[in-house]
């Protein structure tokens, strides 16, 4: 299976210091009341995308998270179980996860499918997946938002995702416009629904020409792997590869299986 990306866009706490709030206030002149901090990152990643190409009303939107709006989880646990007080009606209403899309889509102007979708592995891949089927029937173009934000205590999230206590976990949106059509696109990314075993992959491996980055969660590969570590990290390695043209071939891993992407520049 193949999608074109015909553009993209990116955040990282630890590359840039900026208070997103105020960014969408004061440069894209948002309404940030009621909302909170995964949904202004959805935000962020969203306009910054939309600076770059033109965004059609019929487009499908897709989010994806490695474990969605973890601090309005521990807030709700909080208010229930420690304050024995009742929800405040917009945390409630900002836990679900459509709602970031909801807001996403009205700021980008999109009507067609909206999907807020998060695995418990491979979510970025799974999302792929479920998109490039989509657009095969519709023949629209998706958007496609990855967004991890490390919880107001670092120490949650890593037992969630299962990391080791000294990981290095930050904050992370990136976006890419999808298509099936090459045309004006800036590169080509493969990818399949098989899982690899070690041997297999190491066949692959050896005989890859392209750039190898390997998820930090791939300690029995001895390849370049990331310093610092969020769930969809293999978002950003597109974007990066399409920043930087330079084709790439990004490994995941998940309980011994291995996904690939190719990442081929135009």
């Amino acid at each position: 299976m193949k999608l074109y990306v015909k553009a993209h866009s990116s955040y990282r706490s630890d590359k840039e210091d900026i208070d997103i709030k105020k960014e969408l206030k004061q440069n894209f002149k948002v309404d940030t009341r009621r909302k909170d901090g995964f949904i202004y990152m959805g935000l962020l990643g969203a306009l910054r995308l939309k600076e770059q190409v033109s965004i059609e009303r019929e487009n499908e939107l897709y989010i994806t998270s490695g474990l969605g709006n973890v601090n309005i989880l521990e807030k709700t646990n909080d208010y229930i179980l420690e304050q024995k007080e009742y929800m405040k009606l917009f945390d409630f209403i900002n836990m679900l996860g459509n709602t970031t899309s909801f807001y996403v889509a009205s700021e980008l102007g999109i009507k067609g499918k909206s999907i807020f979708q998060v695995a418990d592995n491979f979510t970025y891949f799974n999302t792929l997946v479920s998109i490039y089927a989509s657009l095969i029937n519709s023949k629209n173009e998706a958007i496609l938002g990855s967004i991890d934000l490390v919880s107001d205590d670092e120490e949650v999230i890593k037992r969630l995702l299962d990391l080791p206590e000294t990981s290095n976990v930050v904050s992370s949106v990136n976006y890419q416009k999808l298509s099936l059509n090459a045309k004006d696109a800036l590169c080509e990314v493969a990818f399949d629904t098989r899982f690899y075993s070690l041997d297999e992959l190491s066949v692959i491996l050896e005989n890859e020409s392209s750039k190898i980055v390997v998820s930090g969660r791939c300690s029995a590969l001895e390849y370049e792997a990331p310093s610092k570590y969020f769930e969809t990290n293999a978002s950003y390695v597109l974007n990066e590869a399409i920043r930087t043209k330079v084709d790439t071939l990004y490994v995941e891993c998940y309980n011994d299986k291995y996904k690939i992407l190719k990442i081929k520049s135009l």
